[in-house]
């Protein structure tokens, strides 16, 4: 049973909750996937992708990369789609996960107003581009919820030598949709997956202020569950073989292209 707050199930049945070969109904291969994949859209392409290639309809809750890690950890859902390596490789070393493997990237991406872009004008890499917004007088909406941003946030500003509990940054328990829509409506700053950003941008009124180097890369990964957990692990090992094949790697990277002119994510060997 899910309880977590903002927690999206969506089941991809297509006409095959019949397993391929039998008349018996499939379990669907439950995954926890986090909120930028699904906000994004992606998640909605790959689930439906893979239940008409595998016969196995998907079940996801979207959910921030802690709860998702803990949620397999448990044996709650068969496999999860993260981008915290931090977390993962701490999960994946005290057992607690089964595998671990990286399949896609795109990157971080600091937005805000168009017309605060002169906040950020004269950064070099993202943290002087952190401390001008923490002078600036302007708000940032921080995701607060443990999922992968929030863990690249709370970097970043320490990082940047910024206190992570400054007045001026508003922590709001929610998605990075969420994030997004709050930052628009106060005028604010903050830290997006550039796929969510450029697929939600519609009328919000802001802009990529800042972008590039490497600490606003973005690795995702599917995980597996360690043995002891119950979870399916050939069923979380399909989806990771579905992933990685041609097939996959095409949906992924061809994703945005019709809808933002550009890719959205990048498949990795």
């Amino acid at each position: 049973m899910w309880t977590r707050r903002a927690v999206t199930r969506l089941v991809w049945p297509l006409g095959a909750w019949l397993a391929c070969g039998g008349g018996e109904r499939a379990r669907p291969l439950r995954l926890a996937t986090t909120t930028s994949v699904h906000d994004s859209g992606l998640m909605g392409v790959l689930g439906p992708a893979f239940t008409a290639a595998s016969g196995r309809p998907v079940e996801v809750v979207a959910v921030g990369s802690k709860r998702a890690i803990e949620l397999l950890a448990t044996g709650q859902v068969d496999g999860a789609v993260t981008h915290s390596p931090v977390e993962e490789a701490q999960a994946l070393a005290s057992g607690r996960i089964g595998g671990r493997i990286p399949f896609m990237r795109n990157a971080y991406v600091l937005v805000g107003p168009a017309a605060a872009a002169g906040v950020v004008a004269g950064a070099t890499d993202i943290r002087g581009a952190l401390r001008a917004v923490a002078g600036s007088g302007r708000r940032f909406v921080a995701r607060g919820d443990e999922s992968g941003t929030h863990q690249r946030e709370l970097q970043l500003w320490a990082a940047a030598g910024v206190p992570s509990e400054s007045a001026f940054i508003l922590r709001i328990h929610g998605s990075m949709a969420e994030a997004l829509a709050l930052a628009a409506r106060e005028h604010a700053f903050t830290l997006s997956d550039r796929a969510t950003f450029l697929a939600r941008r519609g009328d919000l009124g802001l802009a990529v202020l800042f972008q590039g180097g490497s600490e606003l890369d973005n690795v995702y990964s599917v995980l597996e569950p360690a043995p002891q957990a119950g979870g399916d692990l050939d069923g979380a090992r399909a989806f990771v073989e579905f992933l990685r094949s041609p097939a996959g790697r095409s949906l992924i990277g061809s994703f945005g292209v019709d809808t933002v002119g550009e890719p959205l994510f990048t498949p990795v060997e």
